[in-house]
């Protein structure tokens, strides 16, 4: 991909010590599009720049008529938050390029927390509603505070991966991962670990015919928005969840497609994806 190179326009923000900048990771169940497109809706945040990725393929989300471009910032001046929107899964030899971009605005900015929510498969025997995170060691007993659950031993590759390290090893802000388990994703776990499957093509098929038709995973999103809503102090209500889901439906096979296709490249490295 020598020719992809990614354009940032963005306006600044007043600095404020609230401010924090929050991310999805795009994965199938699609919980955290649909939680950071329902905070942008709920909040009325204003849109403040976009990241454009030139030397790709142009995609643009169309919902009731509306275009959407992919990657786009927005702000709450009256919540400190910040949310770029991620209808399309970046592509993954330049998702660290475009982390970085973010990263380097919100520093400029004044930013001291990023956040990146995500899903992952039940680690008992049925769904919780715990939300888990991982971050640095300072932050560790602030979000314990909050009443989330830190992640005790695993390994953490892929995009999710390359969002934490991006934002700790610059040291100037502190990074949160945020994971709500998924009914959808402890179902592909299942999927994968049976053995039955031979390929991420098998793997996309047999995700596009189950969960595919059942939409994005709407309790895991719920959890997803409830522990932003302690992150930023505001009450925010769910109960339009549903129906705001039900718009990006469409979305959750191409999400599908990129996660199968990271299963396969993470098999060629000899780890696994967290999918727990």
């Amino acid at each position: 991909m020598d020719n992809v190179r990614l354009e940032v326009k963005i306006r600044s923000v007043p600095k404020d010590p609230r401010n924090l900048i929050l991310l999805a990771c795009p994965e199938p169940s699609l919980a955290s599009v649909v939680a950071t497109e329902y905070l942008i809706d709920s909040l009325k945040m204003n849109e403040i720049g976009a990241i454009r990725i030139r030397g790709v393929e142009p995609a643009v989300t169309v919902i009731d008529g509306v275009a959407k471009l992919p990657y786009r910032l927005f702000y709450s001046q009256e919540t400190g938050l910040i949310v770029v929107r991620q209808h399309i899964p970046i592509p993954i030899p330049i998702y660290r390029e475009f982390i970085d971009k973010v990263i380097s605005w919100a520093e400029e900015n004044g930013v001291s927390r990023a956040v990146c929510l995500s899903t992952m498969s039940s680690l008992g025997p049925s769904e919780s509603d715990n939300v888990y995170f991982v971050t640095d060691e300072l932050t560790v007993n602030s979000l314990t505070s909050l009443g989330f659950t830190p992640l005790k031993e695993t390994i953490v590759v892929g995009v999710e991966a390359e969002f934490i390290d991006a934002v700790l090893s610059r040291g100037t802000m502190s990074g949160v991962l945020l994971l709500a388990e998924s009914k959808l994703l402890t179902s592909i776990n299942n999927l994968v670990k049976s053995g039955r499957l031979s390929s991420y093509r098998d793997v996309t098929y047999i995700l596009n015919q189950t969960i595919g038709k059942f939409g994005p995973d709407v309790s895991a999103a719920i959890k997803l928005i409830k522990a932003v809503s302690k992150l930023i102090n505001v009450d925010i209500k769910t109960d339009k969840l549903e129906e705001h889901a039900s718009k990006y439906s469409f979305l959750v096979e191409k999400s599908i497609e990129e996660w199968a296709r990271g299963i396969a490249a993470e098999e060629g490295k000899g780890t696994t994806p967290l999918v727990l």
